[in-house]
């Protein structure tokens, strides 16, 4: 073999070779590519995964806020609605003047006595109003008849009377009495406002 086919010999591998080395660094740098490929889509998937269960997570969190910012509001509101209804329920049994006001202090009288000999104390300004008239009626009306006195000194109160007798006392005032009327009849009106 002559040089010149030697050399040529030695040209036509190595050419072999640089291509074979060239394919083979071109297959890898395609299987390299496809794998980074799927490992960029697995990346995207999953950071676009997380980036959707944030976003719900985050859209959940202000739905659950707002919801309870309207409920406190709605709560809010309801309480407004309760108060205004005492307010206008208390003014309404404090205006009742002549003998409407008559008619339910003695009715109160009646149901809260306990041996209808009790002294009867006026609220502030009102001996006036429980005449011997009044005295006669709540007497005549109370179950057994009745031994009702009306005391010379008037109550620090402006609506109602408190049964006196030795030791025991019986607040009918307007402040006790609503109060007593609100904590039975509370339960009633909360429900209706406040049910779902």
């Amino acid at each position: 073999m002559s040089i010149e086919n030697i050399l040529s010999k030695i040209d036509e591998d190595s050419r072999a070779a640089v291509e074979a080395v060239l394919e083979r660094a071109r297959e890898e740098a395609e299987a390299l590519s496809a794998r980074y490929a799927r490992k960029a889509e697995e990346l995207g998937a999953g950071l676009s995964s997380r980036a959707g269960k944030k976003a719900a997570e985050e859209k959940r969190r202000l739905l659950v806020s707002e919801q309870l910012e309207l409920r406190k509001a709605e709560l809010v509101m309801k309480r407004e609605v309760l108060s205004k209804l005492y307010e206008d329920a208390r003014k309404n049994i404090a205006a009742l003047a002549g003998e409407d006001y008559l008619a339910l202090i003695r009715a109160l009288v009646i149901s809260r006595a306990i041996s209808g000999a009790e002294e009867i104390v006026p609220g502030a300004g009102q001996t006036a109003l429980l005449s011997s008239d009044f005295l006669t009626k709540l007497n005549g009306e109370y179950p057994g008849g009745g031994k009702f006195t009306i005391s010379a000194e008037e109550g620090a109160f402006e609506w109602g009377v408190v049964l006196r007798e030795g030791r025991r006392t019986v607040d009918l005032s307007l402040g006790t009495v609503f109060d007593q009327v609100m904590d039975r009849i509370e339960p009633e009106v909360s429900a209706i406002l406040f049910q779902k």
